[in-house]
């Protein structure tokens, strides 16, 4: 008989099955689980850093100047009332969609000086060659230092613009 040199401890551990290693190498699910969670946490924790990130800066250029006289016409607002400014909507804004047709515009006003009151806008909805199809009117009570945005919105299919007619901001004055 010819001896091939094994103990029989040596030949007991080759014939026992492969036991896992404890630990986490057990559960791979549960690791898989948890990277999953894991970059989807990191994910979402980019996504609305990112998302302070574009709404800070935003707010810096559009008017982040500072509250003055001279930054807000520098800024593109126009003094539509004594120490009333008004644009179109630069920066953010949130512009709903429609759909089906109509168009939608976001107006800016700020009330620096004094107190708005009731600001009252009167716009005209053009169709594609100028011509007046409609008029939207929007109110709104403002304090002295708040921002308002007026959306103004058409359903009209061929409405394709809007033309302010009239801007008021009366307040009362005690």
């Amino acid at each position: 008989m010819a001896r091939t040199g094994k103990t029989v401890d040596e030949l007991i551990v080759e014939m026992e099955p492969v036991r896992p290693a404890p630990g986490p190498a057990r559960f791979p699910f549960l690791q898989r689980l948890l990277v999953a969670v894991l970059v989807l946490m990191g994910f979402g924790a980019g996504w609305m850093a990112a998302g302070l990130h574009a709404s800070l800066s935003e707010k810096q250029r559009a008017g982040g100047r500072g509250e003055s006289r001279q930054d807000l016409l520098a800024d593109g607002w126009v003094e539509s009332d004594q120490g009333v400014f008004t644009r179109r909507c630069q920066g953010i804004c949130r512009r709903p969609r429609l759909y089906g047709g109509g168009i939608v515009d976001v107006m800016e006003v700020a009330c620096l000086e004094r107190p708005c009151g009731e600001i009252q806008t009167t716009f005209a909805v053009l169709d594609g060659q100028g011509k007046e199809i409609d008029r939207v009117v929007e109110r709104r009570i403002g304090r002295q230092g708040e921002r308002h945005q007026l959306v103004i919105e058409s359903p009209k299919p061929e409405a394709r613009s809007f033309g302010l007619v009239d801007f008021r901001a009366k307040a009362r004055v005690e």
